[in-house]
């Protein structure tokens, strides 16, 4: 499944820009494709979208995305 969620980032401990920096997005999209179930991610902090292609139901990747400091609006 393809979808593209408004996010904010909570918890950026990659530079001190702090949900303004491309980096950061680059980062996020980079672990969750670290992630099981994730094969697609996009992650564009200034916009605050993140377009991610997955296998995941709704709990599990609310989940995952909480624990990686994004908020899914």
């Amino acid at each position: 499944m393809t979808q593209t969620l408004r996010v904010t980032y909570l918890s950026c401990g990659f530079c001190a820009a702090k949900n303004r920096c491309e980096a950061c997005g680059a980062d996020l999209a980079a672990a969750l494709l670290r992630r099981e179930g994730i094969s697609e991610a996009a992650v564009n902090i200034p916009d605050r979208t993140l377009r991610i292609t997955h296998v995941l139901d709704g709990d599990a990747l609310e989940d995952l995305l909480d624990g990686m400091g994004l908020l899914a609006e």
